[in-house]
């Protein structure tokens, strides 16, 4: 998560602001998961028979059948809840030794329901980063969507319904691509600067809108993700320190 301020910005569990780094006389500041896109791809392929039956049954990709069915399970994945600290913490926790969680499980969950609580928990990972902007004086009015989770609505609706700030899509998501044929164009002299490139260059097809309702609703899931970190903190790292030999 990167975003531009006018302002300084220091705040722990943010990173920077850095000065000048994209825009001369702006401040960036940024955040970041470790596991997000990760997570999902190591179900899909590790935890999800279901879905491959029926995607090679159906011809379809398996992430079609997952979305499809996970959309029909209620918010909050039937008291599921997923930890997203698979590769630690890095914002708002800088902790490495932090490990990816799933409890509330019953024997009446499904892959289905792993897979939405995983979807859930990513995008809980991701309001608290917001969140920790927002309670420094910088709160996000809108998120640009750049990468591989842009090419499902599932996912990005329930970015947009956990954060309550609409999901805005570019025609090319592929945002280092893009990036980088910015600043090649103004390497070339075709563009003064940034700003410059990117009227030329970005331009918004999409956009979906925080469903309030659902926002409401994901309120309750949402601080149950965020007790879990505080909960199971001290065991995590003493595992890890123990099987690390430490």
């Amino acid at each position: 998560m990167i975003g531009q301020s006018r302002t300084r910005l220091h705040a722990k569990g943010l990173w920077g602001s850095f000065t000048d780094a994209i825009i001369p006389g702006e401040y960036t500041v940024e955040g970041g998961q470790s596991s997000t896109g990760s997570v999902v791809a190591w179900f899909k392929n590790n935890l999800a028979p279901k879905a491959w039956a029926k995607a090679q049954e159906t011809g379809r990709d398996p992430y079609d059948v997952l979305n499809e069915e996970a959309e029909k399970i209620q918010i909050g994945s039937d008291g599921l809840v997923l930890l997203d600290h698979f590769q630690g913490n890095r914002a708002p926790y800088s902790d490495a030794r932090s490990r990816g969680v799933f409890w509330g499980l019953s024997l009446g969950h499904t892959e289905f329901h792993m897979y939405r609580s995983i979807i859930e928990g990513i995008c809980f990972g991701t309001e608290s980063i917001f969140q920790t902007m927002r309670d420094n004086g910088y709160p996000p009015e809108q998120i640009v969507v750049s990468g591989g989770p842009a090419k499902s609505d599932f996912w990005m609706q329930m970015h947009a319904d956990v954060s309550n700030v609409p999901m805005v899509f570019t025609r090319n998501t592929e945002g280092p691509i893009l990036g980088s044929a910015m600043m090649g164009g103004m390497a070339a002299g075709l563009f003064d600067d940034l700003p410059s490139a990117a009227k030329s260059m970005v331009h918004t097809v999409k956009e979906i809108q925080p469903n309030a309702e659902a926002h409401a609703d994901y309120q309750y899931y949402y601080q149950a993700y965020l007790d879990t970190y505080p909960a199971m903190k001290d065991l995590m790292n003493n595992m890890v320190r123990h099987i690390d030999g430490n």
